[in-house]
């Protein structure tokens, strides 16, 4: 029973110990002089950035007059002044430009929108998408492969169609 007990206890400790440190907020004014300075760190919380910032992961509330980037995942609402870059996203990007490179699940608000492949919603003056799943709404939307609805005056499907008229350009 004590070996069990023992044995218990080792495997409890050693599966709190991590590669990289959690912290529940980050302030930044340029990705250098961020708080906490890590840049293995793994925000659970809130990240308020001035110019940049720049973290691996972030789940909660990213909030920036400037540029906020996330070279992992993101889950959560973002609200950025200029930039939100991501690799990966899940959840409500507003902001004058978002941008997810790769996987993207949710709502992008903002003038000029991109997702590598994404499902969801995008609403902005210019949405542009390798494959999207969803609804695009705005005044320009591109995507290369479409499963969904688009709505704007120039509406472009490069695997399927075009369509210059303020309509609905459907694919599936």
């Amino acid at each position: 029973m004590k070996k069990l007990l023992m044995a218990f206890a080792v495997l409890c400790s050693v599966s709190v110990l991590h590669a990289e440190p959690d912290y529940y907020a980050a302030l930044c004014a340029w990705a250098p002089g961020q708080m906490p300075m890590s840049s293995s760190s793994v925000i659970w919380g809130v990240r308020g950035t001035l110019f940049y910032g720049d973290y691996p992961r972030l789940n909660g509330l990213d909030l920036a007059i400037g540029v906020n980037r996330t070279r992992e995942s993101f889950n959560g609402l973002s609200v950025a002044g200029v930039l939100e870059l991501a690799n990966n996203a899940n959840g409500l990007q507003v902001g004058f430009a978002n941008v997810v490179e790769n996987e993207f699940a949710g709502m992008q608000v903002g003038a000029w929108n991109h997702v590598g492949h994404g499902y969801g919603t995008q609403w902005g003056i210019v949405n542009t998408a390798g494959y999207f799943a969803g609804f695009q709404l705005g005044l320009f939307n591109w995507a290369d492969d479409l499963d969904g609805l688009q709505l704007g005056l120039i509406n472009v499907v490069a695997d399927q169609s075009l369509c210059v008229l303020p309509i609905l350009n459907i694919g599936f």
